[in-house]
């Protein structure tokens, strides 16, 4: 049979072009073209091809039998149902026992350097091997096949020998379990397709870009099938080869007219700005009039969430990802359970509305559980869910955890295949749930399970013929085909289309937003691969970056150049990509006439602004805090050091108590870290220290004491950062004892040690101050206060407490007591701890106390105690002044202003107020606050 050739007419919208030509087929008006097979390049220009030609037969009143409307690689894809084609499941599989089966030492070309053999290398390694069979097979090439043509080309022989041994050996893997590899079954099938005997004939319609494999079946079917190529392109010739691609010497340096086709380029800052201006443009626009172009997938979830946002209707025909959502989601999460049973995924499976109706946990009870996994993180870093268990008291929690425990200890074990125990489980959770038909996620749900069970059915497979897979291998290959696995809703009416680059070309709207034309995407091009340089693409006839620059310069003429009189092309450049990298304007933006260089250079390269988004920000009211509160009954010295620091962030921690917590963290904050070190410390109570102790008595004594407080307060399972901090805290201890027994040498016997005193009874203005003081030492009639500081560097006492007043001017809240002149020079106080620990303490030891500061820093070095030896009571007078008018301050409810030099990296609240505190909260309220 003869291939014929046809050029539609390129002053004319592709989508009516093909429509009228089929139609042209038969004259009759009943048309029957159900024997005719028409390849386009996606899916969804088949569905609108379908949509045209049944609108098409209404305006004739006559009625149709569509053609059989694909893909080209559905030619293949249809005859592979027939054959014992493995399964994903089962290819990883097979690679994965080759690769635990070789000698590495017999591959050194391939694998040079000894890899780690572990289960994440072999797992990465067997995806690698099959992304590599993949795109060869695209072209009808095997590994062996490729080693020939790599060995006649003189291009790392030897590696693509040992690559063709490998696959050797996965072939033997795959036929002992009686499966065929799906790349060698396709290139079979299109090496002997022949179409049905009904068809007539098969036309490939305007795809610049059909894969090689699907080429090769039109080409076998040719033998006894008439094969008609449709080409949609100029009239000048010799612009396309036999099968409609672009040649590439004819198209790379092809002068595109942008400015003479009504197209305007405007480059924006990043993808946020994208989704802006695309939402505006189309904001009263039909769908029918404008076609949305993301050729940048990185674009569509911007873009979503900006149309989402403005109530404008949108549909991605991409799909969701089906780990995202639904029973997909949960059977994610069952994967990372049994992967590693974390405080995070546990916390995350509990925020499931789906799992709280299994544990038949109402709102109030899941808010209870929520918040006491995060109070036991807080206390013990509970790690996991064993620590979570052995820490928990709380009753309904308890209940929760156990039922997770039970699910996991079916996940992991192997009595059973993981396939059917993820089934399982599944069912149980969604046992009590009802969707009725009617509800719009019914046909979500019923198709996210449908996609779930048939992932599981094709791991149960791989399970069961390949019997000695690790069980760790088979969650990871079910939860990546989770992940790579989309679902898709149903097309919502009136609904713009979020269409990719390739799909463009068949919709004929007049308007056309083309947004992420960027170097790398459009023109598609790859790079370091490393299996298949640029070179060696050549030399196999695989397809090149130089090819792909071909199509895509193809494509944006045609897209821009047939809406040049009765359209519009707005092209939407981002200069930034979400994550802040930067992006360079597309090579094909510059393929012009030398007189538009210069315009288009600026435009594409002119700077731009990041929409702060403060708008977003912005809110409808001022904060309040609620009325006539109670005042603080007492304050401790750190509540009075918080207001020196900012009176409302003051207001927020100790009157409206709130307090941050961290539930992402996976080791002692400083705070934490520094009361672990005054807890084991405290052993020293009551004790006394003279010139007989030694440093590896002590040593030992708080080293073992330490050691056991940890695995009382976090459990025996530490995690590493926790491991870490241990070591940390047992090298602190030495120095600890270190320069503990050098000051017994040279200041003498302590009579006794008092730990963690904590003082009451102390007013100051009437009103009761209290604190804890870490260590209270007696030598004699000698009383010494001391503070620790665990930070890394160490603090001299008096510059924590004072610093000099410099010409920058000092926070405006500050009452005038806060200063202090002192031998000629002025001080502001910025902390009032060890002078208030020493008045407080006058009267219990009948005179003034010293204080020091016993500072443990990273190394011995920066370990030492650092006594106030000038505090004298001109400081103790100051600083009971600043008290009282700090007290009085709170006591006439004066919380405003903030201090504004508060880093936001110190700041607890910081979160709270992303547009300043100022803009967010009513200050009226703030400055003479009524308590109750």
């Amino acid at each position: 049979m003869k291939v014929t050739y046809t050029l539609l007419d390129w002053e004319k919208a592709l989508l009516a072009e093909v429509t009228q030509r089929l139609y042209a087929i038969s004259s009759a008006k009943w048309i029957d073209l159900s024997d005719h097979i028409v390849l386009v390049p996606t899916v969804q220009a088949g569905r609108r091809l379908r949509d045209e030609l049944a609108i098409y037969a209404g305006k004739l009143g006559g009625g149709l039998l569509p053609p059989r409307i694909m893909t080209p690689d559905t030619l293949i894809v249809n005859e592979l149902e027939r054959l014992d084609v493995a399964n994903e499941a089962c290819v990883t599989s097979a690679w994965i026992a080759v690769l635990e089966q070789i000698n590495h030492t017999h591959f050194e070309a391939l694998f040079p350097v000894k890899p780690a053999l572990t289960l994440t290398w072999k797992i990465g390694m067997a995806r690698q091997m099959m992304q590599l069979c993949h795109t060869l097979g695209e072209d009808g090439l095997s590994l062996k096949a490729t080693s020939e043509l790599a060995n006649a080309a003189g291009i790392e022989a030897e590696r693509w020998r040992e690559l063709a041994r490998l696959e050797g050996l996965y072939f033997h893997h795959l036929k002992r379990a009686q499966l065929i590899d799906p790349n060698y079954a396709r290139l079979s099938i299109a090496e002997s397709y022949e179409a049905p005997d009904t068809i007539k004939s098969i036309i490939l319609a305007a795809t610049p870009d059909p894969q090689p494999l699907a080429l090769r079946a039109i080409q076998s079917a040719a033998t006894k099938t008439q094969i008609e190529i449709w080409i949609y392109g100029p009239k000048e010739g010799d612009l396309f080869d036999d099968w409609g691609r672009p040649l590439t010497s004819k198209w790379s340096d092809r002068s595109l007219d942008f400015e003479n086709w009504n197209c305007q380029m405007q480059s924006l800052f990043d993808p946020q700005e994208v989704g802006t201006q695309l939402a505006t443009s189309i904001k009263e626009s039909k769908p029918e009039s404008v076609l949305i172009g993301l050729a940048d997938p990185s674009l569509n979830s911007v873009v979503s969430d900006e149309l989402r946002a403005k109530n404008i209707p949108f549909f991605d025909p991409n799909g969701k990802p089906l780990h995202l959502g639904g029973i997909g989601r949960i059977a994610d999460l069952l994967c990372e359970l049994t992967k590693e049973s974390s405080i995070a995924t546990v916390r995350t499976i509990l925020q499931h509305p789906d799992i709280m109706r299994w544990l038949n946990a109402d709102t109030e009870q899941q808010k209870e559980i929520l918040s006491t996994i995060d109070r036991l993180f807080n206390k013990h870093l509970t790690a996991d869910l064993d620590t979570l268990r052995h820490f928990n008291t709380n009753e309904i929690l308890g209940g929760a955890l156990d039922r997770l425990s039970d699910v996991l200890t079916k996940l992991r074990s192997t009595k059973t295949s993981f396939a059917d125990t993820i089934a399982e489980t599944l069912q149980v959770i969604y046992a009590s749930s009802e969707i009725h038909p009617e509800s719009p996620y019914y046909n979500h749900f019923k198709e996210c399970a449908i996609t779930v069970r048939h992932l599981l059915q094709q791991t149960r497979i791989a399970e069961n013929l390949f019997l000695k897979l690790p069980p760790q291998l088979v969650r990871s290959t079910f939860q990546h085909s989770l992940r790579q696995t989309a679902v898709y809703s149903d097309r919502p009416s009136n609904a713009h289309d979020l269409l990719g680059w390739l799909e463009l070309l068949w919709n004929d709207a007049p308007q056309l937003i083309l947004a992420g034309i960027n170097e790398t995407i459009v023109p598609e091009s790859i790079s370091g691969d490393a299996f298949l340089p640029e070179s060696l693409r050549i030399k196999l006839g695989l397809r090149t970056n130089e090819q792909r620059f071909a199509r895509d310069a193809y494509l944006i003429e045609a897209l821009c150049y047939r809406r040049r009189e009765k359209g519009r092309v707005q092209i939407l450049v981002p200069q930034m990509t979400i994550d802040g990298s930067p992006l360079k304007p597309s090579r094909l933006l510059f393929l012009g006439h030398s007189n538009t260089l210069l315009a288009r250079t600026k435009k594409l390269f002119s700077p731009t602004k990041k929409n702060t988004g403060k708008i977003i920000h912005t809110l409808p009211w001022k904060l309040k805090p609620p009325p006539s509160l109670q005042s603080p009954d007492s304050l401790s010295v750190s509540a009075l050091n918080s207001y020196l620091q900012c009176p409302f962030r003051f207001f927020l921690k100790y009157v409206l108590k709130m307090q941050p917590i961290d539930v992402d963290t996976r080791e002692l904050s400083d705070a934490s870290f520094g009361n672990l070190f005054h807890d084991v410390v405290e052993l020293l109570s009551e004790q006394t220290l003279d010139q007989q102790t030694t440093v590896n008595e002590l040593k030992t004594s708080l080293h073992k004491h330490a050691k056991n407080l940890i695995i009382k307060r976090y459990g025996k399972k530490l995690t590493f950062a926790l491991r870490l901090q241990q070591e940390v805290l047992l090298n602190r201890l030495s120095a600890f004892c270190q320069r503990q027994v050098e000051d017994i040498q040279i200041n003498g016997r302590i009579d006794s040690i008092d730990t963690e005193v904590d003082f009451d009874g102390f007013e100051i203005e009437g009103y009761p101050v209290n604190g804890r003081i870490d260590r209270v030492d007696c030598r004699g009639d000698q009383i010494e206060l001391i503070d620790y500081k665990t930070s890394d560097s160490p603090k001299d006492p008096k510059k924590a407490h004072l610093v000099k007043l410099s010409q920058k001017a000092p926070p405006q809240h500050l009452p005038k007591e806060a200063f202090f002149e002192y031998n000629g020079k002025t001080y502001r106080w910025v902390n009032l701890q060890l002078p208030l620990y020493a008045l407080a303490t006058q009267s219990t030891n009948k005179g003034s106390s010293k204080v020091a500061y016993f500072n443990l820093g990273k190394t011995l070095e920066k370990s030492s105690i650092q006594r106030w030896e000038e505090l004298d009571e001109l400081h103790l007078d100051s600083a009971h002044a600043c008290a009282a008018a700090v007290i009085k301050k709170i006591q006439a409810g004066q919380f405003w202003p903030p201090n504004e030099a508060v880093l936001e990296a110190h700041d607890d609240f910081a979160g709270f107020f992303p547009d300043g505190i100022d803009k967010s909260v009513d200050s009226n309220a703030f400055k003479n606050y009524q308590f109750a």
